[in-house]
């Protein structure tokens, strides 16, 4: 990743549209971006505390701050009921 990400609200994360295909290109690296959402999800819930995460939409890379309260079906979910496929997600990161 070498573009800085784009900041964007939780609120603004509602109207992106996400192509289908995934943007990690190996085993470890989706391993390690399964993990941290699970981690991000439980200290979101438990904690309330909240993440960075990184995405890609087809045009852009974009950054948003949020708590992840829910990670079913292939996406997380956000508060809001806004959700993140999975398979966009590049990295989660703490605050």
């Amino acid at each position: 990743m070498t573009a800085k990400p784009i900041d964007i609200s939780r609120l603004d994360t509602a109207s992106l549209v996400f192509p289908s295909g995934e943007v990690l290109s190996n085993d470890y690296a989706r391993t390690k971006r399964s993990k941290r959402i699970h981690s991000a999800t439980y200290v979101g819930n438990i904690r309330h505390e909240k993440v960075a995460i990184v995405f890609q939409t087809e045009t852009d890379i974009f950054q948003v701050q949020t708590t992840i309260w829910l990670n079913y079906g292939g996406c997380i979910y956000l508060k809001g009921n806004i959700t993140i496929p999975v398979e966009r997600v590049l990295s989660v990161d703490w605050l």
